[in-house]
């Protein structure tokens, strides 16, 4: 194969390496960027087959692009799968042209930001097809993974005002549909802790009972075993597959994120290694999303 002229050959004599040392550089780039890949395409694309397929196609992409191009490889990959993300929802449904005008929402409290934390935890997996192609990157990548939105209008071909009002308009569309009250926070958190002991001793009994029906389970790619799934759903289903978060339970413990009960695993020093955002519904949790992306977790509010 004849590489001397190819994208890794222009790499390798950039950084005055041998091609298949350059070679190994980007891939270990590629490796290091794919769980965040992961996460963002399937909280935009709401299929884990589709994400894997969104990032495979980042990853060719990749391979054929200049490196004298790419000026920072991480924020090149979000913006690539991103795109392509848009690309499929787009083929999948006809985006109508209207109005994006609504009101700004800069000047949300610490309490509508915790409510609304919340709600968009079981966004996700409740009005996801609600939502249009920019309105879903909009609202993944400025409120779950901190993107600005100035880097967010640039993703989408827009100005920053436009995708911030994508992602207010989400944000409405979400607030319309949480009409049933979440928990207080004292009944939530006994949800919460019984779920936490029931996982630690693996009862898996236990666990379907404080679990909705229909609960759905979802999680980031750094923390699901090798081809393990995203998004689980079903009591049971669940609570089988807890029995993967029975070792680190033992040294979890309860915390406040976003002002709700919910579950935190230490890890070095003051840092985190995972959370689990409940959202608990007239004593069951309905869904919890287990966050391990270290760029999601420095968001989350947790005390």
């Amino acid at each position: 194969m004849h590489v001397t002229g190819s994208p890794f050959g222009r790499l390798a004599r950039r950084l005055g390496m041998p091609i298949r040392d350059a070679v190994e550089c980007r891939t270990a780039t590629f490796e290091r960027e794919q769980p965040h890949l992961l996460s963002t395409a399937f909280r935009i694309l709401g299929s884990q087959p589709d994400a894997e397929d969104a990032v495979q196609e980042a990853w060719i992409a990749f391979n054929r692009e200049d490196p004298n191009e790419i000026e920072n490889a991480a924020a090149w990959l979000t913006t690539v799968t991103t795109r392509l993300c848009l690309d499929s929802l787009r083929r999948r449904r006809r985006i109508q042209p209207g109005s994006l005008a609504t009101r700004p929402d800069d000047n949300r409290g610490p309490l509508e930001t915790a409510l609304l934390a919340d709600e968009l935890t079981s966004a996700f997996t409740i009005i996801l097809g609600e939502l249009t192609p920019p309105q879903r990157v909009a609202l993944v990548l400025h409120d779950a993974f901190g993107l600005p939105f100035e880097e967010v209008g640039r993703i989408l071909g827009s100005t920053p005002g436009s995708a911030k009002k994508l992602a207010s308009r989400a944000r409405g569309r979400i607030r319309r549909h949480a009409v049933a009250p979440v928990d207080d926070v004292a009944k939530a958190r006994t949800v919460v802790e019984a779920f936490l002991q029931a996982a630690q001793e693996g009862d898996t009994q236990r666990l379907v009972t404080l679990l909705h029906p229909h609960v759905v389970r979802t999680a980031d790619p750094h923390v699901v075993p090798p081809h393990g799934l995203l998004r689980i759903q079903g009591a049971r289903a669940v609570a089988h597959h807890a029995r993967f978060f029975q070792a680190n339970a033992r040294r979890a413990r309860i915390a406040l994120i976003g002002g709700r009960p919910g579950i935190v695993v230490p890890g070095r020093g003051a840092s985190l290694e995972a959370a689990l955002v409940m959202h608990v519904r007239n004593g069951r949790i309905r869904h919890y999303d287990v966050v391990a992306d270290p760029r999601r977790l420095a968001l989350l509010e947790v005390s």
